[in-house]
């Protein structure tokens, strides 16, 4: 049992159903039957994903994470596949029982987490946007749920260009890690699944992309949430209180970004962005409640 939840890491599973929930609660300002089965919905795609995950990354992972499930020989890539398949399916099952949009945001999901594992995560850019759109996605499938998107759509676009220019940065932050550690790690089986990140020769590893391009990307995920925070404001669709949260959401973003480009002291960028992103989520609580 112990192997086949370090497999689907439910700690990941529960926070994809908190976004669920989260979603649709903004809205409906209430726990529903239909918003409790999408969570469980949420729940257990997101564990087939990780499960996929660790079935394409056996070959890496018996280097990177020896312990894990798989290349530890506790579980088989053919029990992992089994295990993945019946989740996606149970997934689809769940997903189904609340309407037609949770059912096909479930099934674009499943597609999306199976090309992510299968091929993007080793492409850096991509992989990024992947990973954002996948947690942002929670909260429209929440407000799906319960038949009301237009705050979980405003919601999944700020936490996704937040997530994006998260994601960017912990990739700059590691860049110098990776870039001393896979030179001796790398093989010639490995060189295909990093390939599109880096270029590998015998003088070393050097970054396929430029820093700075990152860095102006991240940038600008940041300040574009910035813009939009701004508009269930001005729309009328939250009041005062959520103002008064967003306004210093704002402008830790702006902080960020700041030193994001001044400074590039990426592993306090991160950490602000995290900050960030948690205040915006009790903004649009409070702008909901109070």
């Amino acid at each position: 049992m112990w192997p086949i939840l370090e497999l689907i890491r439910p700690f990941n599973c529960a926070l994809a159903s908190l976004g669920v929930l989260a979603g649709g609660f903004l809205v409906a300002k209430t726990i529903t039957l239909p918003l409790l089965i999408a969570a469980a919905a949420a729940f257990v795609i997101t564990g087939a994903g990780n499960s996929i995950n660790d079935f394409f990354d056996v070959e890496p992972d018996k280097i990177n994470r020896p312990k894990r499930p798989i290349p530890s020989g506790r579980i088989s890539r053919g029990l992992a596949m089994a295990i993945t398949l019946a989740m996606f399916g149970f997934g689809m099952l769940l997903s189904s029982m609340v309407n037609w949009l949770t059912f096909f945001i479930a099934m674009f999901n499943s597609f999306m987490l199976v090309l992510y594992s299968f091929n993007f995560q080793s492409k850096m850019l991509v992989g990024n946007i992947a990973v954002s759109y996948l947690a942002a996605s929670t909260f429209i499938f929440g407000g799906a749920a319960v038949n009301n998107l237009m705050l979980p759509i405003i919601l999944s676009v700020l936490a996704g260009l937040a997530t994006l220019s998260r994601e960017i940065v912990k990739d700059l932050e590691d860049l110098e890690g990776d870039r001393r550690s896979f030179i001796k790690k790398m093989t010639m089986k490995m060189r295909e699944s990093f390939g599109d990140r880096f270029r590998v020769s015998t003088g070393g590893i050097k970054l396929r992309y430029k820093t700075v391009y990152a860095v102006l990307i991240a940038t600008f995920s940041l300040w574009m949430a910035v813009i939009i925070s701004s508009l269930p404001y001005m729309w009328s669709i939250l009041g005062l209180s959520y103002l008064v949260i967003v306004v210093p959401t704002d402008a830790v973003f702006l902080i960020a970004s700041f030193l994001l480009i001044r400074r590039r002291v990426y592993g306090r960028v991160s950490k602000l962005i995290k900050l960030g992103m948690a205040l915006g989520m009790i903004a649009f609580i409070a702008g909901v409640l109070v």
